[in-house]
């Protein structure tokens, strides 16, 4: 199943970055978010661009940093599936604004993992994702992380699902 958190690292994104990627990550359209925050679509597609570009730059530093051969960039989404052949485990790099980047480890017995501190933050980072690319997870608190982990991940990689 999936995953537990290694590392974080500080966001790449300034703050109107930020702002915009989580917009766009939400689905608004570039002329609603140019419209909410008084500016214009080519302003809101530049920054989408050089806020792709830097993600995708963070990303694939943070793979290289942690030995992870990568399989999946998404910069769109803030996420990078990878392998770590050592460990022989998948591993998936997230972005949040909130948080910035994390690295999970798959894991093949995540219910073993009992730390409950550990639980309750982790479920709060994958919430935290889940709100701000409007991913509706039901019962979420009944759930263990592993289980709401793959649930949001494969929501925004579908190949995932399977």
């Amino acid at each position: 199943m999936c995953a537990l958190v290694s590392s974080t690292l500080a966001s790449p994104l300034t703050q109107k970055q930020k702002l915009v990627w989580s917009l766009i990550s939400r689905g608004l359209s570039a002329a609603a978010i140019a419209n909410k925050l008084n500016t214009t679509r080519q302003f809101i597609n530049q920054t989408k661009l050089a806020t792709e570009a830097k993600l995708s730059t963070t990303l694939l530093d943070v793979a290289q940093a942690n030995d992870l051969q990568v399989t999946k960039l998404c910069p769109k989404e803030g996420i990078l599936l990878g392998y770590h052949p050592a460990l022989k485990r998948k591993a998936i790099l997230t972005y949040s604004t909130n948080y910035g980047i994390k690295v999970w480890y798959w894991h093949d017995k995540p219910e073993e993992i009992t730390n409950e501190e550990f639980l309750k933050q982790t479920r709060r980072y994958l919430l935290d994702i889940a709100k701000e690319r409007g991913i509706e997870v039901k019962e979420a608190d009944k759930m263990h992380p592993a289980k709401l982990a793959h649930f949001i991940f494969s929501e925004l990689i579908p190949e995932l699902k399977a």
